[in-house]
């Protein structure tokens, strides 16, 4: 869309988000393999948090324990694009390359000073052994970055 005096702004616009340690992606290693995890944005409401699983062994991933908050509220329902639960069930066997995607939308968009934060409690269990994500944290702090993606 071409806005006066000349200035270009495009609508929604697909970006990764650097989190805490201003990364675009985290992995977790685990003895069955590694996952990689990401945050992508698409303007500035819809975020999809993807996994892309690289495993020597098959873990099983429980869904329901992902969270994600924004502006420290908990968002309800995460909706899983790639692997729809069964009769509301969120729990996958998962083996090999694997890719899991889910996404959310943020009613008013997101704004300087605005946060994300993805967790999870058992959110996976390999070899017996319960794993949580660590919080990811994706903090909004570049206004400048912001405006092109706000409008």
């Amino acid at each position: 869309m071409l806005v006066g005096g000349g200035l270009f702004f495009s609508c929604n616009l697909t970006y990764k988000v650097r989190n805490q340690h201003s990364t675009l992606e985290d992995f977790l290693f685990m003895p069955c393999g590694k996952v990689s995890l990401e945050l992508i944005g698409k303007g500035n409401s819809k975020f999809t948090f993807r996994q892309h699983f690289l495993l020597d062994e098959s873990v099983t991933l429980h869904g329901g324990a992902l969270m994600i908050s924004y502006n420290e509220q908990i968002l309800q329902p995460v909706i899983s694009l790639s692997k729809p639960g069964k009769n509301g069930s969120e729990i996958w066997q998962l083996s090999g390359h694997e890719i899991i995607e889910h996404s959310f939308v943020l009613e008013d968009g997101v704004f300087e000073g605005d946060t994300i934060k993805i967790f999870s409690s058992g959110y996976l269990n390999c070899r017996e052994q319960i794993m949580d994500i660590d919080t990811l944290v994706y903090s909004f702090t570049n206004n400048f970055r912001i405006l092109g993606v706000n409008r």
